[in-house]
């Protein structure tokens, strides 16, 4: 009986024990005590344990603890809170606010992170959210109205086209204006070569945690050169400990055309009011009423489906976490035989080897295949021959059953100067750029002591590109008639190696020393080779295997650039007061002669939070800041030396390059000095950065035209300086903030004005090449904003009226074709980005404004030309009076009051001739997104077996309120492919594809 009840005893202790040790599912809330709301991101871990989750987007969490455990409850700015498991299966939790814990912390530069409210600099953060609430693939337009002082423009509405990004105006005139781009600590690749789309545009949005804007020189003076035009620092998403969990999403895109020029239906084709059939310009009479009349424009453009698809799968624990991810986008496009295939691929894992080590390590695979229907701005640009286009004739007819061309005109025997639809440049003369790009990342820290930091990182960005394009034979070309096709197959690799000490320690009970020292070393390396051959033998076989040897030519190009540095940046903070610190970096590099390859670049930063001084200050909170920096930029790869070429007229041989070397080039300089101020109101409910500088760029290496017994066309000198002056300011609030309904806001705005300095020798204008037109063109004049328009203008009197003939007509002044006759900065830019979310239910708009700025629409001009503008079709043989003055005899002016015709000699002789009448000022208020969501609740979505879900509609760009006269009024003809430089091409609008409206529906599920 003993034995019995012993073995009774022993198995209700055993049972008792067991049931003890299992776990039990512990759900609950984690709120806010100020205002009693859920807190999204809460980290809920079991203390000692591997077991982690975060808590949802209401603040609700889901653990599995054993009883006697401990949970710990922890989140940036709050203290945090430990709660024992007991019988209880519901544990709610609120945390209070750490005025200790400063708000926010920043990845600045070389992947230094660092409290906002230290900063003694201007930097900006865009949340991965915001970035894909604008649903848009290239990064660089997702960003579009959600900084202060970035002036963001596209090329076109293609997935083809590179979008380009500039920060606080240009400093140089004909080298790179974009900031530097750093993933995840190392430079990456955002070239824009042959026309194709920068390649920034291969990272997948979703894989982004956020972006860190350093605009000023003093926030990137760590990097050294290309710091000057400032720097994106990106973060991409890493695995956080807990369960496994995995997300998929899927989206749908609708492209439907955007805003495009009008054209006019009433004159069809010939000259001089005639009608000719052999003419292309609509000069002729007008059209019969049995004449059919296209709208040539909207039947090129078509409706396009874009299907994109993401998952990623994370989780780990404290000591080991990984993050992996993958997407698939099939991109339709407006334009006709335009298609983008895109593969996104990404491992990233954390291990604490131990106490003291950590290893970072991520790898990425990206494959981005696009085809173009429209081939390069050679011609004026991307769509001026649909724009051009007779409205006798229809565009979609462009080839005959058995797919040889259908001519719309052509003369017995010369086919190669035939008239044909442009739709058979778009379908049958194909480009395509292929991208295979490999990214590897490593990074260890090492912290020997309490303090110190040790970290080494190491990375390279590789990419192989294939770039062909082909012109049927049969296309109208005195040159290429017989057929061309051209290749080249490049490899580009960028390998960044830096190391890092850092020692953060209190020296003094109120003064904390920030040392760090280290140096790096970038290397850039571009190999490629291509060939064109023109006369194919076989006309459907488009290979330089069927062309003469004679017709084909084979080139290589090699570009490499070494680059160190060394640097050192100290900072001292006195309490949570003042600040004070300075930045020296020395660097060396290549592509400067051996006497002037190094210079150093030092800045200095200091802030005081004046807040602390006061007993209230944890209600509110105010810094000022000032900042000074002097960067330096080294010149162009091989540059120094003057090159020869393969001759490729008869006999071969080698010539020199149009491009002379200057082997006297020195480093390029800018200096930078902000002074800003933060404030913030009602426990963060309201937030003002406010920041006014002054950016200065001497030295400026520029590529200017020389006179030609120098043997050469162009050169590369030190040849000016040119100044920036800008305020910026960003203020954000929640206006409302109740249980159920939050209304937050942020308002960007920005004003930049820009100057050139001085020029060397006896330059007054610097016109760019790649966008010359014939009655103006885009160029920086001395003394005038940087970004200018210069052209021919019409005569005027001391008044400024224009003056007008004895016929009636104004007076073309041809003292000069390169007077200043606008300014293509705009005089002010806004972004206003609203969220609110009721219960469920989210909505989330942007609004972009520009007020002010010229656009040269050379658009308008083509279109003048040929007769087929709008305005043609208004004012075409009409009568009107000139409002300008006459002078008289004795060189007074009278008013003009005499009737003239409107005709075809005028606009042919007169208004086409004249740039100023094609400077418009623009202003516009565009909606770039709207997205309209839906969580599913939690309750609802377990039991369907979903941790979340998430449905989500939405529109990009779907309208735009502006007074230009043209397409849409965001325009860069050439983008960044225009020599590297911004100042070129942004603000012209030569034959620009229009932004389409986007419309899309999407998913989220979460297991």
């Amino acid at each position: 009986m003993k034995r019995k009840l012993l073995m009774l005893f022993l198995s209700a202790f055993l049972l008792t024990m067991n049931l003890m040790a299992q776990q039990i599912t512990i759900t609950g809330k984690v709120t806010s005590a100020d205002d009693k709301l859920g807190i999204p991101g809460v980290s809920v871990r079991v203390k000692g344990g591997t077991n982690s989750v975060q808590s949802n987007s209401d603040g609700a969490y889901t653990i599995g603890a054993k009883a006697g455990e401990v949970l710990i409850f922890s989140y940036i700015g709050f203290i945090s809170e430990e709660r024992t498991v007991g019988d209880a299966k519901t544990i709610n939790v609120e945390l209070k606010s750490d005025s200790k814990v400063l708000n926010e912390v920043v990845v600045t530069a070389l992947g230094i992170e660092r409290s906002k409210k230290s900063l003694s600099y201007s930097v900006q953060t865009v949340k991965g959210d915001d970035l894909r609430n604008a649903n848009q693939s290239n990064i660089i337009n997702a960003l579009q109205g959600q900084i202060a002082g970035a002036q963001i423009s596209a090329s076109g509405g293609s997935p083809g086209l590179p979008s380009e990004i500039i920060l606080r105006g240009s400093t140089t005139l004909s080298g790179d204006n974009q900031p530097l781009m750093i993933v995840d600590g190392i430079r990456v690749n955002n070239n824009a070569s042959n026309g194709t789309v920068n390649r920034l545009s291969d990272f997948n949005p979703e894989d982004i945690e956020d972006i860190t804007i350093l605009k000023g020189a003093a926030a990137a003076a760590l990097y050294g050169i290309d710091a000057a035009s400032g720097a994106i620092i990106i973060t991409t998403k890493s695995g956080k400990a807990g369960s496994l969990q995995i997300s998929g999403s899927y989206k749908s895109f609708v492209e439907t055309m955007g805003r495009t020029p009008r054209q006019q239906a009433i004159y069809t084709t010939g000259t001089g009011g005639i009608y000719d059939e052999t003419s292309g310009s609509s000069w002729g009479r007008k059209f019969r009423y049995d004449e059919k009349i296209y709208n040539n424009i909207n039947r090129f453009f078509e409706t396009a489906l874009t299907h994109d698809a993401n998952f990623n799968v994370n989780g780990g624990s404290e000591k080991l976490n990984y993050y992996v991810s993958g997407g698939y986008r099939n991109a339709g496009s407006m334009i006709p035989n335009t298609d983008q295939e895109k593969i996104n691929l990404m491992v990233k894992g954390t291990a604490k080897l131990s106490k003291k080590i950590e290893l970072t390590t991520s790898a990425s695979y990206i494959k981005n295949d696009i085809q173009e229907g429209l081939v390069g701005a050679g011609a004026g640009g991307w769509i001026n021959s649909i724009l051009l286009y007779p409205r006798r004739y229809d565009i979609l007819s462009y080839q005959k059953p058995n797919g040889d061309p259908l001519y719309a005109y052509v003369e017995p025997g010369n086919e190669n100067q035939a008239r044909i639809s442009p739709m058979w440049g778009v379908m049958r003369n194909p480009r395509n750029n292929n991208v295979d790009r490999f990214l590897v990342n490593n990074n260890i820290t090492y912290k020997p002591i309490a303090g110190l930091t040790l970290a080494y990182r190491l990375g390279q960005d590789f990419t192989s590109t294939k770039y062909r394009r082909v012109i049927t034979p049969g296309t109208p070309s005195s040159t290429a008639f017989n057929g061309f096709v051209a290749e080249n197959n490049s490899e580009t690799k960028f390998i960044t190696s830096n190391f890092t000490a850092t020692y953060d320690k209190k020296i003094a009970p109120d003064l904390r020393l920030t040392a760090i020292a280290g140096g790096s070393s970038e290397y850039y390396d571009n190999r490629g080779v291509s060939y064109e051959a023109t006369g194919f033998l076989v006309s459907d076989i488009f290979s330089p295997n069927v062309v003469n040897r004679e017709n084909v030519i084979v080139t290589e190009a090699i570009a490499r650039r070494q680059r160190y540095a060394v640097f050192g940046d100290v900072r001292l903070e006195y309490k949570n007061i003042a600040s004070i610190g300075v930045t020296g970096r020395n660097d060396w590099t290549s592509t400067l002669p051996a006497n002037a390859r190094t210079f150093f670049s030092p800045s200095y930063s200091a802030s005081l939070t004046y807040s602390e001084l006061f007993e209230n200050s944890k209600d509110w909170y105010g810094k000022l800041r000032a900042s000074y920096a002097r960067v330096g930029k080294d010149a162009p790869i091989y540059r120094t030396n003057s090159n020869l070429r393969q001759a490729y007229t008869i006999g071969g041989g080698f010539v020199n390059d149009p491009t002379g070397g200057n082997p006297d080039l020195g480093p390029e300089k800018t200096q930078e000095l902000e002074f800003g101020t933060e404030l913030s109101f009602f426990k963060n409910r309201l937030n003002i950065d406010v920041a006014v500088y002054e950016r200065k760029s001497i030295d400026m290496i520029m590529t200017p035209r020389v006179p030609l017994p120098s043997g050469y066309v162009i050169m590369t000198f030190n040849a000016g300086s040119l100044r920036n002056r800008g305020v910026e300011f960003s203020v954000s609030g929640t206006p409302i903030k109740t249980e159920n309904f939050t209304w937050t806001a942020t308002l960007n705005g920005w004003k930049n004005r820009s100057k050139m300095l001085n020029f060397a020798g006896d330059i007054v204008t610097f016109i760019y090449t790649n966008a010359q037109l014939n009655a103006g063109a885009a160029a920086t004049t001395l003394n005038k904003p940087v970004l200018g328009i210069v052209g021919s203008d019409y005569r005027r009197n001391p008044d400024g009226y224009v003056v007008v003939d004895a016929n009636g007509y104004p007076i073309i002044d041809n003292s000069t074709k390169e007077r200043y006759i606008g300014n293509r900065e705009p005089d002010f830019n806004f972004g206003l980005i609203n969220n609110f979310k009721y219960k469920q239910f989210s909505l989330s708009f942007l609004w972009d404004f520009r007020i002010g700025g010229d656009i040269l629409n050379a658009s308008l001009q083509g279109m003048m030309s040929n007769g087929i503008a709008y305005d043609i079709g208004e004012w075409r043989d009409k009568e009107f009076v000139f409002n300008g003055v006459v002078q008289q005899g004795d060189g007074t002016y009278v008013k003009n009051n005499k009737k003239v015709v409107l005709d075809y000699s005028y606009f042919a002789n007169n208004y086409y001739q004249v740039g100023t009448n094609f400077v418009e000022k623009v202003n516009w208020a565009r909606v770039r997104y709207i997205n309209l969501g839906y969580q599913l609740p939690t309750s609802f979505a377990n039991r369907l077996g979903l941790k979340g879900a998430r449905f989500e509609l939405g529109a990009q760009n779907p309208f735009v309120i502006t007074n230009y006269s043209g397409g849409d009024p965001e325009v860069n003809s050439a983008g960044p492919n225009a020599g590297g430089s911004g100042a070129s091409t942004m603000g012209v609008d030569n034959g620009a594809i229009p932004l389409p409206r986007t419309f899309s529906l999407g998913i989220n599920i979460t297991l």
